[in-house]
């Protein structure tokens, strides 16, 4: 054979391109996964460990803060229970017994204008009385427990300290810039408390007059009997003088701090931001004010950094009581480190892991570059081959030797190599084989065709006849020429009409041949489930309705079936015809008898219904010839007059006058509202005292009828089931609008009626009934009038166990209902 050239397809990655890459992946997603996951784990950790040592530090330093507030709260009380102070109050106490409300507010107001206008007689009297003596005693720390002198810091800190009264009056003071009353002042209210007294600490606050962030400390002092409050002590410290010395000494790293605040985030103390100032997040004050020890990630550091950091946190336990008592927040311990001292470590390591990872990436790349070389070599070698024996340009084996795969491949594609030009050698032979069995299946098929009795013909897409059997020439009377490629109608002599309903359902085939769906204005075939056609068909629906053509006086009835197309050939359809033209006769034949035997059973019905009340018109006739007594006279006429009634009652009944009777003139009607009205008519009539009447109206449409002929129709229909029942038993009446339908159920339990019987309920004067208690039309009746209006009403019973009558209105039958009252 004849070489043909290699051509290589360009632009594809190559193998050893491939190899380097898949190489390079398998090494560096693992790494990159690896530090990725380090880094976080890492990070986790320092969190965690971070965490735990800030919050182990900021309950230490809220213990010994704690400490400092409680012991500076003792030497303080000590101020309140040194007797000569007790003394003094209680005798202001007892001055004040003398004055009225309205004349003591009058002396409050005069001495706090003395006071503003520094009258150099009450100063004097405030700043340098017996109490002021005391209380430079105490602040000097001449009255202190020598073993607990009071701290130098403390008394530095201090910016005023002073006593009032009950009244809240200014009694004692060492700075004069401090007002005179005080009785509407927060502290001064929570610490006297109605009397009773209680410590109160103020939350930081900016003093106008002191020019500094200043907290308070108010304790009452009780009177000698520890019973009643005569005085409230009232200290202003320093913030910032009086935490710095013990919270700004405890700092760790280059940033670690701690920093004590209220509950509002108000710096108390910090050795970065003023006293005084909030944290500049609001979203971590509620994450570090909890009344417990912990530590939290928060989304910023709380000093202006914007950047997520880790916080500890704890509580002042004993202050924090006091505080919240006082202003309903705690004194809290924050501990804080810059997020980028804090992480350093693990971001230098994972740069450093990075560097020595991108490294491995290299020598990576290297190595697989050698090796793929190595690999991909005998592959190309392998790949031309193949590519040769594709083109069927058979060659010597090939010969490769690196002791792996490769090696066994090459030694496969030899073996392919030689059996394929074995293969080839006998598939010319093969394929004339199949080539004869296609041609006999081909001829077997027409023969079997040729021997069905029935006509058959096959259509492709355009109409064309593609064949046609020995039965349809015979049929249709053709000669035996060709007769492929000509159009069906112009063989198949038949009428315009007939032509046209063939030609909308081989259009409705669109979906079989394209898959496109067919036209609106076609009739609808199931194009899926096209049938066998050597199936024998029965034939059971109405005559319009049967697919029939007539040609040459005879009828035929016809069926499509699919033929299914060789492979690149279109689809194509058939037609099977079948001569039904006897079958026909004999069907038309067998419905004009069933009609007369209809028409005998009707006649038989109305003699029998007839005979009955004519003998007795006869009889009484007969009797008023010999009777003389003129009442007894009256009283037959009467019975004749009432048989007569009952006559044209029958007769009335019969011929449809009972529904007749009513006004032809149609309006809305609730058809809730007329079962109720049958249901309440039936319970005049019969006993239904024993029976358990169930009622389940769902809202309805309105519906076009006459409400009189409805209202008859349900009380035909209730009235057959309250009699099926007896005296006894349970009646469902239930509606409902389903399949855009209105629904009606009237349901029963009583005798149920036999299978047998059910196709002979609608006939006139059929009855199951004893001879004079039913015509046998009231289910007739009933049918009639519900089908003038477009409803359909269906029966379903089994013996023993009940019967269930299901009626049935379109909805759309409110708008086209006068158009078929005429037709009705």
């Amino acid at each position: 054979m004849a070489n043909t050239p290699i051509v290589t397809n360009k632009g594809k990655k190559g193998l050893r391109q491939k190899l380097i890459v898949s190489m390079l992946l398998v090494g560096a997603v693992p790494l990159a996964i690896g530090l990725v996951m380090a880094f976080f784990q890492g990070t986790k950790e320092i969190r965690e460990v971070s965490g735990t040592s800030f919050e182990a530090l900021a309950t230490e330093s809220a213990r010994k803060i704690d400490l400092i507030l409680n012991d500076e709260l003792a030497n303080t009380s000590q101020i309140t229970t040194d007797v000569n102070i007790i003394k003094a109050l209680e005798i202001r106490r007892d001055q004040l017994d003398d004055y009225g409300d309205k004349a003591l507010q009058t002396l409050i107001a005069q001495e706090a204008q003395a006071w503003l206008e520094e009258d150099p007689e009450l100063v004097q009297r405030l700043m340098q009385n017996d109490l002021v003596v005391t209380l430079r005693q105490y602040y000097g720390g001449s009255y202190v427990d020598p073993g607990h002198p009071i701290p130098v810091i403390t008394r530095s800190a201090t910016r005023g300290l002073f006593i009032t009264d009950e009244a809240g009056r200014l009694t004692a003071t060492l700075n004069a810039k401090v007002p005179y009353a005080h009785s509407q002042e927060p502290w001064w209210q929570g610490a006297f408390k109605n009397g009773v007294g209680q410590p109160y600490i103020t939350n930081v606050a900016f003093d106008e007059r002191l020019k500094v962030y200043t907290f308070t400390l108010s304790l009452p002092i009780m009177d000698s009997l520890r019973y009643q409050v005569v005085g409230v002590l009232h200290r202003i410290y320093d913030a910032k003088e009086f935490f710095s010395s013990h919270i700004d000494t405890i700092r760790f790293g280059e940033t670690g701090h701690v920093m004590l605040i209220d509950g509002n985030g108000t710096v108390l103390s910090c050795p970065v931001l003023p006293t005084g100032t909030r944290l500049s997040d609001p979203q971590i004050i509620p994450l570090v004010t909890p009344m417990q020890n912990g530590w939290t990630p928060a989304p910023s550091d709380g000093h202006g950094g914007v950047r997520s950091s880790i916080i500890g946190f704890a509580p002042l336990p004993k202050t924090s009581r006091i505080t919240q008592e006082s202003t309903g927040m705690g004194w809290h311990m924050f501990v804080w480190q810059s997020s980028d001292e804090l992480f350093a470590p693990i971001e230098h390591l994972f740069t450093w892991v990075a560097v020595f990872g991108l490294l491995s990436i290299i020598l990576l790349a290297t190595l697989g570059y050698f090796a793929a070389s190595r690999i991909v070599i005998p592959i190309r070698r392998l790949q031309e081959t193949a590519k040769l024996i594709g083109h069927g340009d058979w060659q010597e084996p090939i010969n490769i030797k690196t002791g792996d795969e490769i090696e066994e491949l090459a030694d496969e594609i030899n073996r392919m190599n030689r059996q394929l030009a074995s293969a080839f050698a006998g598939l010319e032979s093969e394929v004339e084989t199949k080539s004869q069995e296609v041609q006999y299946l081909q001829e077997s098929t027409a023969q079997i065709l040729d021997s069905v009795p029935d006509p058959v013909v096959m259509l492709d897409q355009e109409q064309q006849i593609v064949y046609l059997n020995r039965a349809f020439k015979a049929a249709f009377h053709l000669s035996d020429g060709p007769v492929e490629g000509t159009s069906l109608f112009t063989i198949l002599e038949a009428d315009s009409g007939t032509e046209q309903k063939i030609e909308k359902e081989f259009q409705s085939m669109g979906a079989y041949f394209t898959g496109e769906p067919p036209e609106s204005s076609a009739p609808s075939l199931n194009t899926e489930g096209l049938r066998d056609p050597l199936q024998q068909a029965v034939y059971r629906t109405a005559a319009s309705d049967r697919q029939e053509i007539h040609v040459n006086g005879q009828i035929y009835r016809y069926q499509w079936f699919g033929v299914r197309a060789r492979p690149g050939k279109n689809q194509q359809v058939g037609l099977v015809f079948r001569d039904v033209t006897e079958e026909s006769r004999l069907q038309d034949r067998l419905i004009k008898e069933e009609k007369l035997a209809s028409l005998g059973v009707l006649s038989s019905g109305i003699g029998h219904e007839l005979n009955n009340p004519l003998v007795g018109v006869i009889g009484l006739g007969e009797a008023i010839q010999d009777e003389e007594n003129p009442s007894q006279i009256k009283e037959y006429a009467l019975s004749i007059v009432q048989h007569g009634r009952r006559m044209a009652t029958i007769i009335r009944d019969l011929t449809g006058q009972a529904t007749s009777q009513f006004k032809e003139q149609l309006s809305e009607v609730n058809v809730n509202e007329q079962l109720e009205h049958a249901l309440n008519g039936v319970k005049e009539t019969y006993d239904t005292l024993f029976m358990d009447i169930q009622i389940d109206y769902q809202d309805l449409p309105g519906l076009m009828a006459n409400p009189q002929e409805l209202r008859q129709a349900f009380a035909n229909i209730i009235a057959n089931a309250v009699q099926a029942m007896g005296d006894q038993g349970m009646l469902k009446i239930a509606t409902v609008v389903r399949d855009h339908q209105i629904q009606v159920t009237i349901e029963e339990n009583g005798c149920g009626i036999p299978h047998h019987l059910l196709p002979k309920i609608f006939d006139p004067f059929f009855t199951t009934k004893q001879q004079g208690e039913g015509a046998g039309l009231g289910l007739t009746i009933a049918r009639r009038i519900i089908q003038k209006y477009s409803g359909q009403i269906q029966v379903t019973s089994k013996e023993g166990e009940g019967t269930t009558c299901q009626i049935t209105f379109p909805l759309s039958h409110h708008r086209s209902s006068d158009k078929k009252e005429g037709a009705s």
